[in-house]
């Protein structure tokens, strides 16, 4: 997989598919051909079911600059007066990394600007070294964050902050973006890649697909009520708890916490 792609480095380990954003003299910023090769990585990642996790990062200071506008403006002049069409494949792809079957994980290892943040945020999680910075500074241009991010970042930080970052395209270092809920974790830079290893190692060891059950329900649940959001709990165990390694790992986590058996309750 790896040899396939330019402005992408791509790691393949079978249960794992580690992407990294390959341009670092460019601050990692997305051009139409990473556009390309993200859509392409994450088309084949989804006909797979062999992956139980895929990582994000960026190569270099930055994590991603977002939109290369220079590399654009060719096209956004062929489409002046008119919404790009390319925004809407571009939102597509940013989709993909929020439902896709298996989690993604983003390690931001520096600045997260514009669409770059909005990519980030379809991560299923999002944690950041001491030196990642996020802004969303579309508003300074006249243009509303537009492949999802207006959504993603209420959902991750609520209405109020998210309208803040937005309409007034503020820096946040990253101890406010952990204090708000963009990301759940911030470490010291060279901790980073031991901390993204440390959590997709543990994705990866969760037996399938009860990682992808468990997606759904946090994405789905806050919008039900109570009663239907438990229903889909319920639903992904008994789906699991027909799996003979459940009630293997369940006899295991007893055992070893001093607890009653369950000889017998998988037959």
């Amino acid at each position: 997989m790896a040899s396939e792609y330019h402005r992408l480095a791509v790691a393949d380990t079978g249960s794992r598919v580690a992407i990294t954003l390959d341009r670092p003299d460019q601050r990692n910023s997305l051009d139409f051909p990473t556009w390309d090769e993200l859509d392409a990585v994450m088309t084949q990642v989804e006909q797979r079911d062999d992956v139980r996790v895929v990582t994000l990062t960026g190569n270099g200071p930055a994590f991603c600059a977002g939109v290369d506008f220079a590399a654009i403006g060719a096209s956004l002049e062929v489409e002046r007066g008119s919404y790009p069409g390319f925004i809407r494949r571009w939102a597509h792809i940013v989709d993909r990394f929020e439902r896709v079957a298996q989690p993604t994980v983003a390690a931001i290892n520096g600045p997260v600007i514009g669409a770059g943040l909005e990519l980030a945020l379809a991560c299923d999680l999002r944690i950041a070294s001491e030196n990642a910075v996020f802004a969303m500074p579309q508003m300074q241009m006249g243009i509303v964050p537009d492949v999802g991010g207006t959504s993603r970042l209420a959902r991750a930080t609520g209405d109020a902050f998210a309208k803040d970052l937005i309409l007034t395209s503020r820096i946040v270092d990253a101890q406010e973006a952990l204090r708000v809920g963009i990301v759940s974790r911030v470490v010291p830079q060279e901790q980073l890649a031991a901390e993204l290893e440390e959590i997709a190692t543990a994705i990866e060891a969760l037996p399938w697909p009860s990682a992808y059950f468990a997606t759904v329900a946090i994405d789905v649940g806050p919008r039900l009520d109570p009663r239907r959001a438990a229903d889909i709990e319920a639903i992904a165990d008994q789906v699991m708890l027909r799996e003979q390694g459940v009630w293997d790992r369940i006899q295991s986590f007893m055992t070893a916490k001093g607890l009653r058996g369950l000889e017998g309750s998988g037959d």
